[in-house]
């Protein structure tokens, strides 16, 4: 099959996919907001470095330390979700600087027993205090943008959810902001 370019320099069958692959996801919302279920979700995190794993998955690429011990608060209305997330770095049982970052993006249930996540954050890393903490929030603290994939089963029964986060993010201090820094953490929490 012959393909023809655009004006925009992508070829017609591109396209196609792009706009199928946007039908879909509008789809899958849609039918999320008519089953419009509200949750509060809870939830640990453990970074990869403290699981053991030093690799991405499917590639060959290092993952960052992005929290050793955190927590994720999610609220989901719909296939809509909004929250917050902290993951600190410690020494010695003591909290040495953390990072925390908004949430915002959609959630599917796509089995009873299966959410799967598309979520982008906002935040401030390396932060020692809340007055830090404050600072970030008035604008005043580098910033780093990101993308928080994620993927948890539903323990039958129990309202339990296990799984892990996937992380990319830019603006880190110390790494190039052109590329993602990526990193990965377990999670365990509670839906109410």
């Amino acid at each position: 099959m012959r393909t023809f370019e655009t004006g925009l320099g992508l070829d017609r069958e591109g396209e196609r996919m792009r706009v199928r692959t946007a039908v879909a996801v509008a789809v899958l919302a849609a039918a999320g907001v008519a089953r419009a279920g509200v949750s509060l979700g809870v939830e640990a995190t453990i970074g990869a470095e403290k699981l053991g794993v030093q690799r991405a998955p499917l590639s060959n690429e290092a993952l960052l330390p992005m929290g050793q011990l955190g927590g994720t608060v999610l609220l989901r209305l719909g296939t809509l979700a909004v929250g917050a997330a902290a993951g600190g770095y410690f020494h010695r049982s003591q909290l040495e600087r953390y990072d925390a970052s908004g949430l915002a993006g959609l959630a599917f249930d796509v089995l009873p027993i299966l959410r799967i996540e598309l979520l982008g954050e906002l935040g401030a890393a390396n932060l020692r205090t809340r007055a830090d903490l404050g600072a970030a929030v008035a604008g005043e603290w580098s910033t780093f943008y990101g993308a928080r994939p994620g993927v948890s089963l539903k323990l039958p029964v129990f309202p339990l959810r296990v799984g892990v986060w996937g992380l990319a993010r830019w603006g880190l201090p110390g790494t190039d902001s052109r590329e993602p820094s990526l990193g990965m953490l377990g999670r365990v929490g509670i839906d109410f």
